[in-house]
């Protein structure tokens, strides 16, 4: 089974940092839990702090697909519409070079 790796970003809307850092830790406090999960990194860019960049790694593209589905991950998606650009992440899919 492949494992599935990704960078998300996302750019929060100024007024709107504090809530949407607080839903994104509650959204990575539930992601970790998932048996599907292997890693959930979040972090805030040191040249961009209203960026929030994301570093996820699942055992598969099925669990991937399958947090997706959750209803941690549903509401987030819903909560982040009009709190950050674009109303959603964009995501990044990478290959590993030393496998």
């Amino acid at each position: 089974m492949e494992k599935l790796i990704l960078i998300a970003n996302i750019t929060m809307i100024p007024g709107f940092e504090e809530e949407v850092k607080k839903a994104t830790i509650a959204l990575a406090a539930e992601t970790r839990k998932e048996t599907g999960c292997e890693l959930f990194l979040i972090h805030t860019r040191n040249d961009s702090p209203q960026t929030l960049v994301f570093y996820e790694i699942y055992h598969s593209g099925e669990a991937f697909q399958q947090h997706k589905t959750l209803a941690h991950a549903e509401k987030f998606f819903e909560f982040l519409k009009g709190r950050v650009e674009n109303d959603k992440p964009e995501v990044t899919f990478l290959t590993a070079l030393d496998r």
